[in-house]
């Protein structure tokens, strides 16, 4: 039934209450699986209809599909609410509260410090705390895949810190290394198209990041 439900482009009222009937018969491990990918598509969709579909969904599943022993699955949940209100409401306190959620119960990806670094930058429009610093220095240890979008927000790490101490050579330099990352975004060459795991090298931040870079 879900594969057909997918086959409508747009979800209102009547596409929600059927998919919720076709989970009724599984474990909710199974659920927060599919609600996880479910929701990933109707957000890339991206049409009014599809986001808020998915907001009622994923709320939804954390009311009624978090009976499971592994806490991973939760961490599914969270972490499309965090991208739903970050990329899609730009409600940056509730998408750090539901990637902070996202941390607390995610021991299978190595991203947590980064992802509550992204979240803090966002949440502080750009602001140093303790807690800033903290995330930023324990990020350092973690892999990642080295893309703009992580390259960008390291960076704006970088200079909020630099700022803090007063490192005027370090924030000329650390200016530079931002504004080289965005403009290359908005150049025809072949690193855009460059794909790391088959992922593609493009930028993927809210519009107010690249007005920051831009202003700086």
């Amino acid at each position: 039934m879900i594969e057909e439900l997918l086959k409508i482009k747009i979800w209102t009222a009547p596409e929600i209450t059927k998919f919720f009937k076709s989970l009724e018969d599984l474990f909710d491990e199974e659920k927060c699986v599919i609600v996880s990918d479910v929701t990933k598509e109707l957000l890339k969709r991206g049409e009014k209809d599809n986001v808020s579909a998915a907001e009622v969904i994923l709320v939804y599943a954390t009311q009624h599909y978090f009976n499971v022993d592994d806490n991973n699955y939760k961490s599914l949940v969270y972490y499309r609410l965090g991208q739903l209100y970050e990329h899609h409401r730009e409600n940056f306190v509730k998408a750090y509260t539901y990637y902070n959620k996202y941390t607390l119960n995610n021991t299978n990806n190595g991203n947590n410090h980064s992802t509550l670094l992204r979240a803090l930058i966002l949440r502080d429009n750009f602001t140093y705390s303790d807690e800033l610093e903290k995330e930023f220095r324990q990020s350092l240890g973690e892999i990642d895949l080295g893309l703009k979008s992580d390259r960008l927000y390291e960076n704006i790490g970088r200079l909020i810190i630099a700022r803090k101490e007063g490192k005027d050579d370090e924030v000329a330099q650390i200016t530079k290394r931002l504004k080289g990352i965005v403009k290359t975004e908005f150049l025809v060459f072949p690193d855009l198209i460059t794909r790391k795991d088959t992922i593609r090298d493009t930028l993927d931040v809210p519009m107010k990041v690249i007005r920051f870079v831009e202003t700086l």
